[in-house]
């Protein structure tokens, strides 16, 4: 026999109560006088023993009344193990994730799983919960009812493979208990296969929770074109059932209304609101739903657009450069390259290189430092140019010069549909001088082509952030200066230079954030909304500030990215919508878990499996059998 609450031993004191009652007599016998009592004297023997044999009776159903009163309340059983196990083990993983918000037949599914692990009966005193944020180890119920109660919901979300692992983990391995891991969750199915391996320490038992109905909308995305003078904010919207009914959407600046419309499914739920592109929007979406309330805000920020940092480098500068980016949109100089402070690169957003007849090591190596830390660069190849030394460049993007051609070729093919271009021209152009080079450079690359030559070789490629010519574009070799289509491509892959800073960022996820900063007196960039202060991991090199989030912020919204009183920047982040769209796995009993649907079904089988019938009960009849034999005892012999 083992007993579920032993503490409750230490009442046997009270035993002591009726010892001493029946030692200290608190009944007084009252003298009568007789004249003659020699004949009652046999009498009174007779009763005397009799009534010490009664009150020896009354004491002894007392205490084994009281005895069984006692033992009831220790909660004996019986285990099906021997003595070297200690008895049951159970671990409760409750998926808290924002899925787990939908509402079940009383309420939302984890409020839910709560209320019913709180009021089940479990067979043993303490046991482990865990969620995807927090642990409670070896705590009783009434420890945990707080805890439990207050548990919130997060965007962590625990693959299957790692709550599993640290389930198992919560066990002692030090002591031979029979283990259990509950497994409550709605066991929604995005990304993650739902494998599970048989694992022999412990028993698996599955709990799935899932809604009423699966009704949810949210927004998923949102994108930004930029016009002329405005920009036109694409948002997505997506549907978690087949309901066709339109959603209501507003859009905030701050906290002005903007506009607000109905995404309709003929539309695909998108819809497009158009705002002035000459001032800042710090903007929210909001959803009117019903469903999952995590994804019917969304936040971003747009920035107004400062001026893009060009630098032309060369022998010599070109008469165009300065024509081109003007100081209303740009911000140009040229520094021959004999005279070039190299940190200047890493602080400009284009870099070109106008027609140098070769490259030094340390040129290249910072344009190629510029060019990985998203930098854009046009390059322009000399006539004369050193193939092998503009290779040691062109090699970071795998492209090749092969060798010089000498034949003169028209520039006849423009890639309309291209994001350089495709702004431009409202209509594809074939009416126009085609402007010529005498010679070209062959080349090796896979690189895509904005413009090319009559037989369809490349004139201008791209290849990520560099744009390069195949051929030299002074005058003495083309007359590619002298048209139109000069001022519309370098404009616009100048204006394409500019890095606008990210509408916004899912939390949860690595995000980096560069741009030009240089931090006074080594101080340290803070993020700070209405609710906290975050020192995010930065580095401060060449002029520039990386900052890096991943596991905070915690929560979506605006914040100011400041330096001690200054603000730099506003970032907005919003909950990824991994759990949004509600879809669950088919779950079938397997060899490696058990499913039930309660709490209180998984308790009782883990009694059925673990514990005879608990003999409590047994011991209140034998109380009240003791007590009942005391009153007649009483009762009979007075």
């Amino acid at each position: 026999m083992q007993f579920e609450k032993p503490e409750f031993f230490y009442l046997l004191i009270a035993l002591i109560i009726p010892v001493l009652v029946h030692l200290f007599q608190l009944r007084r016998f009252k003298v009568q006088e007789f004249t003659n009592v020699a004949v009652l004297q046999k009498i009174i023997i007779e009763n005397r023993h009799s009534s010490v044999i009664k009150k020896w009776l009354v004491l002894i159903l007392r205490i084994l009344a009281i005895t069984s009163i006692i033992l009831a309340f220790t909660k004996p059983f019986a285990s099906k193990y021997d003595s070297k196990v200690n008895s049951a083990e159970i671990v409760i993983y409750i998926d808290n994730s924002f899925s787990m918000e939908a509402r079940g037949v009383s309420g939302p599914l984890l409020k839910q799983a709560v209320q019913n692990i709180l009021t089940s009966s479990i067979p043993i005193e303490k046991i482990s919960v865990f969620t995807n944020t927090k642990t409670y180890r070896n705590r009783s119920l009434r420890e945990l009812k707080q805890e439990l109660l207050d548990i919130k919901y997060s965007s962590n979300q625990l693959s299957v493979k790692n709550a599993l692992l640290k389930g198992n983990n919560l066990f002692d391995k030090s002591k031979k208990n029979k283990r259990y891991l509950i497994y409550i969750s709605d066991f929604q199915r995005n990304k993650e296969d739902l494998k599970i391996t048989k694992d022999s320490s412990y028993e698996l038992i599955l709990l799935p929770k899932r809604p009423v109905k699966n009704l949810n909308n949210y927004i998923e995305k949102i994108q930004i074109k930029n016009n002329q003078n405005n920009y036109e904010l694409e948002v997505f919207a997506k549907k978690s059932s087949n309901n066709m009914d339109p959603m209501s959407i507003s859009l905030y600046n701050k906290s002005k209304l903007i506009g607000k419309t109905l995404l309709e499914n003929s539309k695909d739920y998108k819809t497009t609101f158009t705002i002035d592109n000459s001032k800042s929007f710090l903007g929210k979406f909001v959803l009117d739903d019903n469903g999952l309330m995590y994804d019917n805000d969304f936040y971003f920020n747009i920035t107004k657009t400062n001026k893009i940092d060009v630098l032309g480098l060369g022998s010599s500068e070109p008469n165009y450069l300065s024509k081109i980016f003007t100081n209303d949109k740009f911000l140009y100089e040229f520094i021959k390259l004999k005279n070039l402070d190299y940190s200047k690169i890493q602080q400009k957003d284009l870099v070109i290189i106008s027609e140098p007849k070769n490259l030094s090591k340390t040129l290249i190596n910072n344009l190629k430092l510029f060019l990985n830390s998203g930098g854009t660069v046009i390059f322009i190849p000399a006539v004369d140019g050193k193939i092998n030394n503009y290779n040691e460049f062109l090699e970071l993007e795998k492209i090749s010069f092969k060798k010089l051609v000498k034949n003169e070729k028209k520039i006849t093919v423009i890639d309309f549909e291209h994001p350089i271009f495709k702004q431009v021209f409202k209509r594809n152009v074939s009416n126009f001088n085609y402007p010529r080079v005498k010679t070209y450079y062959e080349l090796s690359t896979s690189a895509k082509s904005l413009l090319n030559f009559e037989g369809d070789k490349p004139f201008l490629i791209q290849k990520r952030r560099l744009f390069f010519f195949t051929a030299a574009i002074e005058l003495k070799n083309s007359d590619f200066t002298n048209s139109p289509l000069i001022v519309t491509t370098l404009y616009a892959i100048g204006k394409s230079s500019f890095k606008n800073s990210n509408l916004y960022y899912d939390l949860g996820t690595k995000n980096e954030l560069d741009f030009k900063h240089k931090l006074k007196n080594n101080s340290v960039v803070k993020l700070i909304s209405e609710d906290e202060i975050i020192v995010p991991n930065q580095i401060n090199k060449n002029s520039k500030l990386k900052i890096t989030f991943e596991d905070l912020p915690s929560q979506p919204g605006h914040y100011a990215l400041c330096e001690n009183n200054d603000t730099l920047k506003l970032i907005s982040f919003n909950y990824n919508r991994n759990e949004s769209l509600l879809r669950y796995h088919n779950l079938e009993n397997s060899k490696s878990y058990k499913i039930v649907n309660s709490i209180e079904n998984s308790m009782e089988s883990i009694k059925s499996e673990v514990l005879i019938d608990g003999l409590w009960k047994w011991f209140v009849i034998f109380a009240t059998i003791f007590l009942v034999l005391e009153l007649l005892i009483l009762k009979i012999f007075q």
